[in-house]
């Protein structure tokens, strides 16, 4: 994997490279990681596909981490974002794009540990298998991993992405077979998820990229278990 961490403070800095580096060990993983002083020099030579994850702070001169967030998007709708805020209500617009999650400062490594390995399995997850959406402007090419969550309304679905909502002819049992070997699962008779992209998670609903959708009462008992079994990398 490839990491770029783009934080104002040195220390900090610093701090995310050890973690990053007993993280590799910890878990045997080949992880390359750069750092950059502010978003302005992230984004000074960004490429897409250059990196798997970006750690960012939220409050930086110059660029902040959300508008570094939100320029990146633009052209790069793969990469896997966390922020790193002193604040939790900084990130809260994060899924506007489509961060995997927040760690709060002062950091500790567990807590970083955690959060690593959910956006590391969120960046494992958008894979490059490509479904064709039969949308009401047209036939659309979308990446599975880019669907947040497929929602039906009236006789259409609403497919949730990291681009936008496109509105698609079809049927939700239909998606259902075709998303579940994807990490997708029916948690409504109007609702399907893709479980790496849950924020939160409860008894009665389940909070995806800042919404919050309801939890159908023949649909729970399998949902918390279907979650765990994608969040620890098996399929379905």
């Amino acid at each position: 994997m490839r990491v770029a961490i783009a934080d104002d403070e040195e220390r900090m800095r610093e701090t995310l490279r050890d973690y990053c580096a007993r993280y590799a060990d910890e878990h045997a993983l080949r992880l390359e990681v750069d750092d950059f002083s502010s978003g302005d020099a992230l984004l000074l030579d960004y490429q897409r596909g250059r990196y798997d994850m970006l750690l960012l702070d939220v409050e930086m001169p110059g660029a902040d981490g959300l508008d570094t967030a939100r320029r990146i998007r633009m052209q790069d709708g793969d990469v896997t974002i966390v922020f790193v805020t002193n604040m939790a209500q900084y990130a809260i617009n994060g899924y506007e794009v489509a961060a995997a999650d927040y760690v709060l400062k002062p950091l500790s490594y567990y807590d970083f540990a955690l959060k690593f390995t959910k956006a590391r399995r969120l960046s494992q997850g958008r894979a490059d298998t490509v479904i064709a959406i039969d949308t009401v402007d047209g036939m659309r090419s979308v990446s599975v991993g880019d669907i947040h969550y497929v929602e039906v309304l009236g006789h259409y679905l609403l497919f949730h992405t990291a681009e936008g909502v496109h509105k698609a002819r079809g049927v939700i049992t239909g998606q259902t077979e075709t998303l579940t070997p994807y990490g997708f699962y029916r948690i409504h008779k109007s609702f399907l998820v893709n479980l790496r992209h849950i924020d939160t998670l409860t008894a009665s609903t389940v909070t995806c990229a800042g919404a919050t959708l309801p939890v159908g009462r023949t649909y729970k008992a399998g949902l918390m278990q279907a979650y765990l079994t994608v969040m620890s990398g098996r399929s379905l």
